[in-house]
């Protein structure tokens, strides 16, 4: 079954196997990070099919991956469960170019992580991450996130709960 708390859940989940001595049952792909000065050289596709030949050779019959649709901070409000299953009428493929290269390779969206991945601090932390001035409660818009953060002055924190899509791709 594929967790909710998506990127999150699954760390936690490896580290336990690991820790317990228990054999893996499931890859799944954490993260793949393209440098912006090489964008559009198709390195995130050549990315994507090493971790695919590679989960195949270890004999697994199947690789998950809690993907961020790279797409969606232009669109931070918007829904993150109706962005993951938008598509392009042109070709029927998914509006998010990340998404897209994982059903060109073979991957079926499956499942919206609603909170895959958390990140809490100090309003001095956002503060110094973001330049922003993190100094009212409620939503705050930082460039490059999926959803808004949010923020609790009275309290000294805000929070990132950034939602992911569920890929999964038979091998």
């Amino acid at each position: 079954e594929l967790p909710d708390r998506g990127w999150d859940e699954v760390l936690m989940w490896a580290f336990s196997d690991l820790r317990h001595g228990r054999e893996a049952d499931t890859v799944s792909a954490i993260e793949i990070t393209v440098d912006t000065s090489v964008l559009g050289r198709g390195i995130s596709h050549r990315m994507l099919a090493a971790l695919r030949e590679n989960a195949a050779g270890l004999g697994f019959k199947e690789l998950v991956a809690p993907v961020r649709p790279n797409g969606k901070h232009r669109e931070a409000g918007a829904s993150i469960h109706e962005y993951a299953f938008r598509t392009r009428a042109s070709d029927g493929l998914p509006h998010d170019p990340w998404l897209r290269v994982h059903v060109r390779a073979g991957g079926t969206i499956e499942a919206v992580a609603p909170a895959s991945m958390t990140v809490s601090g100090s309003l001095g932390q956002w503060r110094a991450w973001t330049g922003l001035p993190f100094d009212a409660d409620g939503p705050v818009e930082v460039p490059g996130a999926l959803v808004p953060v949010h923020c609790e002055v009275s309290r000294g924190y805000a929070v990132y709960v950034e939602p992911n899509v569920w890929v999964r791709h038979r091998l």
